[in-house]
């Protein structure tokens, strides 16, 4: 029997007091007695009963008897009964969770192995595994990937998503992407070696087994791929880099284990075929494909960063839903003027391609999955009973052994979190917990919505209002009738951030959101009594808890701490409120391998974590009020320590301060139960404050933002750079606006990038503009849609279109100018920089600009700008009549855009007498189903044909629209199905 590796250790050093735990939690929950569901039990009702005791003695003294005999006293005591009142729902909250875990735990029954293998067998559904990555250590990334690909799950793809910024400012950040970019080849190459094996050994097996029973060398063969795949993997442990905790669990608990669990197997068929019982055919089978499974994955990296089409917005959801969004189409890469974008294509036509899984599964860069992970979520959901089930996930536990004491503590918080969640999903009020999760791709369509920055669609599944962007989509789901489930195993395990600094930016970005987010809890409740189902106040009260008690508890906590109540209020019975929270948080630390004492420990921590949650809380709130997004800000990864902000270790210095303080009040004021509160507190905020940021780093940090605010370095200006020769700006008259200053076309980039500046009416008349600051600059390009000829699919003109840089769309741009009196200037400038471009178009094919009617009753501008043109020029108007119409040079048409097929608009198309008439996508509307339609539309055809007019028929987007439109007589057309609007060098490739 192969044997495993001996144990190694980590090169990270340990601090007193760090985490001895080596052995992760089981995977399944060891049952609960019934003495300790009891006792859970009963500290639920102690604690509701002591709250309405407290509450009814509270009022009967203050309010009854007239102790609270002025307006102080009575705004005091109701505060303090407020404060009290949510203090004990949040214990009670956790108190009641507990039981729901208790309960499920009981209550879960592992699918036996078999059961997988049986549905390896089946045409098991696709799956993609998507890895948000920004700026991540290459070894954390390299984890992570490893733990994906290797999940027992066949054809998997992984996909890891660089959010890297593409230009990196230092050496450092350069190093990690082209690292990130490199590490997907390289672990794909990486399991190949194996893949390919196998797959040989496989392939021989089924050619050769074909009409004969199996027999024990078959199982002997097998047995010595069982044994290279284990000794493979332990060698794959062995060349991983080990530099903490992390890497030791995954080298024992992933690698090792599952190369023991393939050893063990590869002994029992030996020994199987050593007592010549041969397994059946069909068995056998199943074993081959199991190993193909393990190693057969494709593994891929994407930059959404690299597309100007893809959404920009600094966050994981913005990342994961660019990626999402482009799943089951093909794409052109497009270059534009403002960088590459992503056009979709004909199938098998694009220069990327990518599937459309039936699940996705979400993973963050810092964790990592056991590799049945994948198996048993997709075996769940496909099951009947969970058809509904959105989300499957395991919340993630903390690796064991960590080497300092705040990741020791924050990990216990962690695991603690793990049993509250569990025990949410026994009431129906889970949340997806965005570290991991397999998603159902049908319910993330369901739940998409389409938006646009500029012309570029933008599709969001996962929300981004808020940075717990997971917690919204949860809410999204339940109104689309789709439900959650936390799988009641620990197949998940996530990093815990290392020091103080990098845990308050994670801890802050927690706090954020939850209360924007609580009011959307009606439209869920709503939905759900339209579906004639019932509501649960046990849910409603659990989600409100999950998302509002972060604030709540540390407004409170800030309160107590802070004001000095009177002492009428202070009864001691107010410790049993908090006693039985306490015990219970005690005895399940416990129970998770922690010591008892640690519950003394968190409270510490969460009294220094006091100023980060409520940082997190305000900054939702201002966010509510302003509807400005707060910034998106990454939990750091990384080996050297973050520095932590001044405000989140001067505050709970105060915080110290004012518990001695506090002390030394009650001593001299002999209030000796509130001198027991805040004694309690000074000893373990100070602890905590010692033992988990350290008073050399607090020194060392704040001693940093000291030097930075007084010594800034002074930046050298950059000298100017010498006047580039002028491009040979088009002849012609172009107003009061500057000409063209650049159109790339000597760089390779596409033409058409023109920025634009107006002056203003003093400089037009003659005199210098006081005020250099105020000239306005609009930067746009051209880009090209055609036009065809639907009976022959023959290209015959070409209609342009702005796109400006900023996203906005042309006639917010043309707005912004006439605000500014230079719409005419801009409407030259648009025409001249068509024209421009134009000249890359393929030649026999006339160009369709826009004119705006300002413009057309300027002729002594209209006509030499008209004059420019190398080819037959189209001019669509839309708001002009016929007064307002001058001669048309040689070769110069009309077209009325927007067309209908009502009187006023035939009597309008008759007195212009355009060339072509444009029909607007308004009017194709059901034109493949609606015979009332299609006659209104060879009407309008015959109609045009008698005026010497050419129908062309507007934004066609499907094959039956352009169909239905020939069979009505329409000429030309153009359309997105048709083809897009693209720069002049794209078109002319795609014609030729």
């Amino acid at each position: 029997m192969q044997r495993t590796p001996e144990p190694r250790k980590p090169d990270a050093q340990r601090q007193w007091g760090a985490d001895r735990r080596s052995a992760p939690h089981p995977l399944v929950a060891p049952p609960v007695s019934e003495g300790r569901i009891a006792r859970g039990r009963l500290a639920i009702v102690l604690t509701i009963a002591v709250w309405a005791c407290y509450v009814v003695y509270t009022v009967i003294e203050q309010f009854v008897a007239g102790h609270a005999n002025s307006a102080r006293l009575a705004v005091e005591a109701i505060v303090y009964l407020v404060v009290v009142t949510a203090l004990a729902a949040s214990a009670t909250a956790y108190l009641i969770t507990r039981i729901g875990f208790f309960y499920r735990s009981r209550g879960h029954h592992r699918a036996p192995r078999i059961a997988l293998d049986n549905f390896l067998a089946t045409d098991t559904p696709s799956m993609t595994v998507l890895v948000p990555s920004y700026q991540e250590d290459e070894r954390v990334i390299r984890t992570t990937l490893l733990s994906a690909a290797l999940q027992e799950y066949p054809d998997l793809r992984v996909v890891l998503l660089i959010d890297d910024p593409q230009q990196p400012k230092t050496r450092a950040a350069r190093d990690q992407l082209l690292a990130a970019r490199a590490l997907p080849g390289k672990i794909e190459a990486e399991l190949q070696a194996p893949f390919s094996r196998i797959q040989t050994s496989y392939e021989k097996f089924a050619a050769e087994i074909d009409g004969r029973p199996a027999s024990t060398d078959d199982m002997r063969e097998l047995a010595a791929e069982y044994r290279f795949a284990a000794g493979w993997l332990y060698g794959l442990g062995r060349r991983q880099e080990m530099v903490d905790h992390t890497d030791v669990f995954f080298v024992e608990h992933i690698l090792n284990r599952l190369a023991e669990d393939l050893a063990t197997i590869a002994e029992a068929l030996e020994g199987g075929a050593g007592e010549s019982a041969a397994l059946p055919q069909q068995r056998l089978v199943q074993l081959y494909r199991r190993l193909l499974a393990i190693f057969g994955v494709s593994v891929t990296s994407f930059e959404r960063k690299r597309y100007v089409s893809l959404s920009g917005e600094p966050n994981k959801a913005m990342n994961l839903n660019s990626y999402i969004g482009l799943m089951g189409g093909t794409y052109h890469e497009v270059g534009t003027p403002l960088g590459v974008a992503l056009v979709p294509a004909g199938p098998g036509r694009g220069d990327l391609s990518i599937p459309d899984p039936d699940y996705v599964l979400t993973l963050d860069a810092d964790s990592v999955l056991l590799p049945e992970y994948a198996l048993r979520l997709v075996h769940l959901l496909e099951q009947g009973a969970h058809a509904q089930d959105a989300v499957a996930q395991t919340p993630y536990s903390a690796f064991p052994g960590s080497a300092t004491r705040i990741e020791r503590i924050s990990g216990a918080t962690t695991d603690i979190q793990h049993i509250v969640h569990q025990g949410m999903t026994h009431y129906d009020a889970t949340f997806w917990v965005g570290a991991n999760a397999v998603l159902r791709k049908k319910a993330l369509d369901d739940i998409c919505e389409v938006s646009y920055e500029g012309d570029w669609e933008i599709r969001r599944y996962i929300q981004d209002r808020t940075v717990i962007e997971d917690t919204e989509s949860t809410i999204d789901l339940g109104v689309h009738g789709w439900t959650l489930f936390n799988y009641p195993e620990r197949l998940a395990y996530s990093a815990t951030p290392p020091d103080f600094g990098s845990l308050c930016i994670q801890r802050q970005r927690w706090a954020n959101g939850g209360l924007l987010i609580l009011s959307r809890l009606k439209d869920q409740f709503r939905a759900r009594r339209a579906r004639g189902r019932k509501n649960r106040f046990g849910e409603l009260f659990l989600r409100v808890n999950y998302m509002a008690s972060i604030f709540w508890s540390s407004v409170c906590l800030v309160v107590m701490l802070a004001y000095p109540f009177n002492a009428d209020l202070l009864n001691p019975i107010l410790l049993l409120v908090s006693v039985p929270y306490f015990l219970m948080m005690s005895a399940d630390l416990k129970y998770l391998g922690y010591k008892r004492v640690d519950v003394l420990r968190i409270y510490g921590f969460n009294l220094i974590l006091l100023p980060v949650n409520l940082s997190g809380s305000f900054a939702s709130i201002l966010q509510l009020l302003t509807g400005e997004k707060s910034a998106f800000k990454r939990t750091p990864k990384v080996r050297n320590r973050t520095t932590a902000a001044t405000t989140y270790l001067v505050l709970p210095m105060l915080l110290i301060a004012l518990c001695a303080w506090t002390v030394v009040r009650d001593v001299q004021e002999h209030r000796w139960a509130n001198l027991v509160f805040a004694g309690l507190n000074l000893v373990l905020s100070t602890y905590a404050m010692v033992a988990f940021v350290g008073v050399g780093n607090t020194i060392v940090d704040l001693f940093t933002h000291l030097r930075n605010w007084l010594y800034r370095p002074v930046k050298k200006r950059a000298s100017a750079p010498a006047p580039a020769p002028a491009a040979a700006a088009p002849t012609g008259a172009i107003g009061d606006w500057a000409s063209v200053l650049h159109y790339r076309s000597d760089t390779g980039a596409s033409s058409g990038l023109v920025a634009v500046r107006s002056t203003h009416a003093e400089a037009r008349a003659g005199r210098p503009s006081p005020l250099s600051s105020s000239f306005e600059e609009f930067t746009f390009f051209t880009v090209f849609q055609p036009i065809f000829e639907l009976a022959t699919g023959e290209v015959v003109g070409y209609e342009a279109l702005t796109r400006f840089a900023d996203g906005s769309s042309p006639q917010e741009g043309l707005r912004a100018a006439q605000a500014q009196g230079v719409q005419i200037d801009l409407d030259v400038a648009l025409i001249r920089a068509a024209l421009a471009s134009a000249h890359a178009l393929p030649n026999g094919t006339w160009l369709s600009v826009n004119v705006s009617g300002d413009l057309l009753r300027r002729p002594k501008e209209l006509a030499p700008l008209l004059a420019e043109s190398d080819r037959p020029l189209v001019l669509e108007i839309s708001d002009a009549s016929i007064a307002d119409i001058p001669e048309m040079p040689q070769g110069v048409r009309l077209a009325v855009d927007d067309a209908g097929a009502g009187y006023d608009s035939l009597a309008r198309m008759e007195a212009l007498k355009p060339a072509f008439l444009k029909l607007g996508r308004s009017q194709l509307t059901g034109v493949e189903d609606e015979g009332a339609r299609q006659a209104a539309i060879r009407s309008l055809v015959a109609f045009a044909e008698e005026n010497a007019c050419t129908v062309i028929a507007e934004g066609i987007e499907t094959a039956r629209q352009r169909d239905a439109l020939a069979g009505c007589g329409v000429p030309l057309g153009q359309g997105f199905f048709l083809g897009r609007p693209v720069p002049a060098e794209r078109a002319a490739v795609s014609a030729a």
